[in-house]
């Protein structure tokens, strides 16, 4: 009986490791699908404005997660660049970053103003049921006619404004507001910029600011 029962034990031990990779292949297949429908949420080229380049990179830390950026086209020219953070990571993020991509593209081009555009947005996530959940946001407004730039800051890092080979200044630190999804009908302010040839805009997210090199310092 011991003999026939410790045999017994191992093939009901295959069988349940078995089970239990079958169902961690079916995961992995959910997450990689997830994580093309993400893609596909996320701008595959840059636009072409003339006087202006533009380049983007995204590698999210799993397969999906709660970093977003963007570029919405507006109907009088401009275009607003967008980056932002879910807080969390994973799924959970992932669909609110989900959300986020379709209030901004419709509010940013429906609301001639950069700040009540981002109001809007506020009051999408700003309820009762996500309250450990919250965004930060940035938008730049670019008008390329007038080489304007209109900022809106959510409680997201400062863009980094380069002026010639060593002139670097945070733009917009002190008129920052609170993150997506903290108070309703919370005011936010824009700041206005001028560019200048030779200007360099960086906007980036915690991914960038937070690595660190081998001995551990932080970029």
């Amino acid at each position: 009986l011991a003999s026939v029962a410790s045999q017994a034990a191992v093939a009901v031990e295959n069988a349940q490791l078995h089970e239990q990779r079958l169902r961690q292949l079916a995961i992995e297949r959910d997450l990689e699908l997830a994580h093309q429908v993400q893609q596909g949420f996320l701008p595959s080229t840059s636009p072409q404005v003339a006087g202006y380049h533009f380049f983007h990179y995204y590698e999210p830390a799993n397969q999906v997660g709660g970093d977003y950026y963007d570029y919405v086209l507006l109907p009088d020219g401009r275009i607003a660049v967008v980056v932002a953070d879910v807080s969390g990571k994973g799924v959970a993020a992932a669909l609110l970053m989900a959300k986020l991509a379709s209030d901004v593209r419709y509010l940013l081009a429906s609301e001639a103003d950069p700040a009540a555009a981002v109001r809007r947005i506020n009051d999408s996530f700003a309820r009762p049921d996500w309250e450990d959940r919250f965004v930060t946001f940035v938008v730049a407004v670019l008008d390329p006619a007038l080489h304007q730039l209109t900022v809106v800051n959510a409680g997201h890092m400062a863009p980094l404004l380069r002026r010639g080979p060593s002139d670097m200044v945070a733009i917009g630190e002190e008129e920052a507001g609170l993150p997506l999804g903290v108070v309703e009908e919370y005011e936010y302010q824009a700041t206005a910029h001028t560019l200048y040839p030779g200007d360099f805009l960086t906007i980036f997210t915690d991914g960038i600011s937070e690595a660190m090199n081998a001995s551990g310092d932080l970029y």
